[in-house]
């Protein structure tokens, strides 16, 4: 924090001579710069095991994205770091320091996070958190796609083994291979059960430990081993999961099966909970009613959905005061951030604004068509939060229940991309086992060529060796005819 206000050497003292600072721009989430540093030293008393009092994160553009004379763009480097370390570090405090004094001229920023976890208590946990470069440096390129800036570096398009097999010979090792990891993948539910199917299907799966010398960087690889049955020699071969396809490699492998389980704890979350019948005397006829099941009153908010809509409004309404030239720490981003921190106040004015919007909607004849449809339950939810974002009473709740009805929307989308999901890979395996039917057929008809050729060698060695015989036996019966002495004369002379 001394450097990034001061510098050091020459320009450290001929600031301190003139009482100056390098500090183009500053902002944090502390009262002052003097308030950061004492919380960062608070928090290193508080956790004396901890090795780090925060983390440094620096960010730089070309001259030609922000221009260092420019205060907007200076300001506009500034929004964009301190929203990277929120994104990186949601719970913890940060500083935000510019300058445009360096060896390049470009715009740059310090930004300083706080080593300290303000929703559990405790340091930054890196292996949640992941401050580590590969993913400061993946969030950093996806933010600055957001923000219309320039990522350094060709974007890899990741491959999938889907279009990646059409590239291999039909009867190639390589695509037969393939074809077995992705079986053993898409029949497994967990990372285990995927080696245990990898076996049954007769792979063997290699892990390799490699650590760069250079940066200590420890990476775990991949490779696929399987016996050869169809090449000119039956062999064991092997081949690198990333020469096979990016998605069969470790991580896109442990990528498909963390997303599967992401996406039964939504089914699990989202399930309904067991309706309890109340007592009907046998002589009532009971009244017809829609099923609990697609009732919107299963939906509610907690506390995790209010903070998370909050820091998205907050992003969003940062965005949108950049493209109009305009500062966002305004009212309405106060709101925001008091929204996020104290979620509890905005909860219940949002549960007040949904269970009128729910009564007003069960009154209604669109609450009929509504709960028939193809998706009710959650066309419901999202009918009773867009309902609830009208006659909400001031501009935070509005836009947390409009983002509510969107994320139902996406629900609704989801719901039906993993049905089409389902039956096609119900199709592709029904093609897989049909193809693998044909493939030992071909077995078995290659074995009985094998077969017929030996016996063919068989009787044609057996017939060679009658011949030999008969010709010995003839030779032996009839000797044969003593040569003349004069051969060099012609016959009859």
């Amino acid at each position: 924090m001394s450097y990034t206000e001061f510098g050091e050497g020459k320009r450290r003292r001929a600031h301190l001579e003139n009482g100056t600072d390098r500090i183009a721009a500053q902002m944090g989430d502390a009262a002052s710069r003097g308030d950061f540093i004492v919380y960062c030293e608070g928090q290193k008393h508080r956790h004396p095991n901890a090795v780090n009092e925060g983390y440094e994160l620096r960010i730089s553009w070309a001259t030609d994205e922000l221009d260092p004379s420019r205060a907007d763009d200076i300001q506009r480097g500034m929004e964009y770091a301190y929203t990277l370390c929120h994104e990186l570090a949601p719970d913890s405090m940060c500083w935000v320091t510019m300058h445009v004094d360096g060896e390049g001229g470009c715009v740059h920023a310090h930004a300083t996070i706080a080593n300290h976890d303000a929703r559990t208590g405790q340091v930054i946990n890196k292996g949640d958190t992941s401050l580590y470069a590969p993913r400061v440096k993946a969030v950093n390129d996806e933010q600055s796609r957001e923000n219309g800036f320039s990522v350094l570096g060709a974007d890899k398009e990741m491959s999938l083994w889907e279009q990646k097999r059409e590239t291999f010979q039909p009867d190639s090792f390589d695509r037969r291979l393939g074809d077995k990891v992705a079986d053993a993948r898409d029949s497994s539910g967990t990372l285990d059960e995927f080696r245990r199917n990898l076996e049954l299907n007769g792979v063997t799966l290699k892990e390799t430990t490699k650590t760069d010398g250079k940066t200590g960087e420890v990476t775990t690889g991949w490779s696929y081993k399987a016996v050869d049955e169809w090449g000119p020699k039956r062999r064991t071969r092997k081949r690198r999961a990333s020469n096979l396809a990016d998605d069969l490699t470790r991580e896109g492998i442990e990528a498909y099966f963390e997303a599967k389980q992401r996406g039964l704890e939504v089914q699990e979350q989202d399930a309904p909970a067991p309706e309890v019948l109340p007592d009907v005397p046998e002589a009532a006829e009971p009244a017809e009613q829609p099923s609990k099941d697609f009732a919107p009153d299963v939906y509610d908010l907690d506390r995790a959905y209010v903070s998370e809509m909050a820091s998205d409004l907050q992003k969003a309404h940062i965005h949108r005061s950049r493209e109009e030239d305009k500062p966002f720490m305004d009212e309405r981003y106060e709101a925001l951030v008091e929204a996020r921190n104290h979620p509890d106040e905005q909860l219940a004015k949002l549960r007040e604004d949904v269970d009128a919007a729910r009564r007003e909607f069960h009154a209604s004849k669109e609450a009929l068509d509504t709960l028939q449809s193809p998706c009710p339950g959650l066309l419901a939810g999202m009918h009773v939060f867009a309902k609830a974002g009208c006659n909400a009473r001031d501009p935070v709740s509005r836009m947390m229940a409009d983002m509510t009805a969107m994320m139902l929307h996406m629900m609704i989308q989801q719901v039906l991309a993993e049905e089409r999901r389902r039956q096609r890979e119900e199709a592709e395996r029904r093609v897989y086992e049909s193809r693998k039917s044909m493939w030992d057929a071909e077995k078995r008809l290659k074995a009985a060529e094998k077969a017929l050729s030996n016996e063919d060698e068989r009787e044609s060695k057996a017939h060679a060796e009658t011949m030999r015989a008969r010709y010995a036996r003839a030779r032996s019966v009839s000797p044969s005819t003593p040569r003349s002495a004069d051969k060099g004369k012609q016959f009859g002379e």
